[in-house]
């Protein structure tokens, strides 16, 4: 299994890029699954429902069923690394995965820049990113590849060949 990464600050375009990268892999007959960080507080269960009491009450991880999906509630381990790691353990095994988010782990990374934003790019400094997707500007000082942010298939050719799953 090949891992991607989407990184960029909030509001760039992150997972509307995301889900166009997953139905062009899609239509290149490649199996995709994703993993998304979150900074807010995530909750999807509901106070008072058995699963919530089962987790509550303390068990280590809760699965919640029906015909069609399943979730799992997991204590979350404490650094980002080996959580990833634990995390990307879950997945069935596919062609790509796609990791949203954990900017800080070592896995290749595609960077979405809005110059509109006023922020300082993550490549600078962060030597995991190895291409970049703008939304109207190209970074001319920029000496990785870059993207246009619709251009889709490029994009998608970027990732498959850097991942080595054309």
């Amino acid at each position: 299994m090949k891992i991607i990464g989407v990184v960029g600050w909030k509001d760039t375009g992150k997972t509307t890029l995301i889900e166009k990268l997953i139905v062009e892999l899609d239509k290149r007959n490649l199996t995709v699954s994703t993993i998304k960080h979150s900074h807010h507080k995530v909750s999807i269960d509901k106070r008072g429902t058995d699963s919530f009491r089962h987790f509550n009450a303390g068990a280590k991880e809760t699965i919640l069923t029906s015909e069609k999906k399943w979730i799992k509630f997991s204590r979350q381990a404490s650094d980002s690394q080996s959580y990833l790691s634990y995390l990307i353990n879950q997945i069935i095994p596919v062609d790509i995965l796609i990791v949203e988010g954990f900017k800080a782990c070592s896995h290749k990374k595609i960077e979405v820049i809005n110059s509109m934003n006023g922020k300082k790019p993550l490549y600078e400094t962060n030597k995991t990113i190895c291409g970049l997707i703008f939304n109207k500007k190209k970074i001319y000082q920029a000496k990785l590849p870059q993207f246009e942010r619709d251009d889709i298939q490029e994009i998608t050719n970027y990732i498959t060949k850097t991942l080595g799953v054309e």
